[in-house]
Formats: C-alpha cells, structure tokens, sequence
C-alpha cells in the first residue's frame, strides 16, 4: 500500500480499509476533542473502533510505504496500519497532521487552521502528531534515478 505523497482527504473510508486486514473487532486508535484553552485541555481519549468486513479478508502480510509528504488522512491510515500486527511501515516519517481541522478567514483575508482533536496511539500516546515513523527506515538514492529503493525493499520483505 503506497500512501507516499498522500497529503490526506477525508478519514472516514479508513475503517473501511481496516475492515478488510482485521478478524475481529479491534480499537484502530483513541481520540480526544480539545476542551480549553490549555495545552493540555482535552476531553478523555475513547476508542475508535473497526469491524472485520464481511466477505473476504486479507491475511497476509502487508508493507505500507511512507514518507514526509504523507499526512493528515494519509498519515492517520499510517498510524492505524502500523497497528495491526501483519503491517510493516517502511520508508520515511509521515508528515503527521493526525488532528481533525477547523478553520476559517479573517477579516483581512488570512486563513487559519488548527486541530480541534488529538489522535492517539493504542497505547493512548500523543507522540506521532508530528508524524509517523516506520517500522523500517528506508532512503532514496537521488543520485540513481532509474532504482526505486523503497519498492523494491517492499517487495523483498513480502517475498
């Protein structure tokens, strides 16, 4: 699954996706709302859940690539992906951006946006805000333009 570059969309197809790698009903991540002006103001983290799809299932292991331009819903399904126990992240940080919008315009013209929730990892950690890291790290060589390194180290780990 190739979530490089994905710079996000909407996040309610991700359960979906989930469904289709589960057995059986699993917590994908925890979510909590800001509350306050504080930091560290927030409602108390509840469980997102997915539920195992229907039909059929896949079971086998699955590579999810990654790098710095993943985020937002990219960066999200990184983060519930990496969860799952046959999922491997490789490639690079994802840019993060884990948090539900909101903005809107000044009266001057500017625009602004900030999260109104924080997503947190199964084990209720806010640390992947600022993105997600993969479970294996693999670069790019720039200077070899005709080899892909992050595919073709993908497809080694799924033989």
């Amino acid at each position: 699954m190739d979530l490089r570059e994905n710079g996000g969309g909407a996040t309610s197809d991700l359960k979906d996706l989930t469904s289709r790698f589960i057995e059986d009903k699993t917590i994908i991540y925890y979510s909590r709302v800001k509350s306050g002006p504080g930091p560290d103001d927030f409602s108390e983290a509840l469980p997102v859940y997915a539920i195992p799809y229907e039909g059929v299932r896949y079971k086998n292991k699955v590579v999810v690539l990654t790098d710095r331009g993943t985020y937002s819903a990219g960066s999200l399904t990184a983060l519930v992906m990496k969860a799952l126990p046959q999922v491997v992240l490789m490639g690079d940080t994802t840019g993060g951006g884990l948090g539900l919008p909101n903005g809107g315009q000044l009266p001057n013209g500017w625009t602004y946006r900030f999260s109104v929730t924080q997503t947190l990892t199964l084990d209720k950690s806010p640390d992947y805000e600022n993105g997600v890291p993969p479970d294996i790290p693999v670069g790019l060589d720039w200077s070899d333009l005709k080899k892909e390194e992050i595919l073709e180290r993908a497809i080694l780990e799924i033989l």
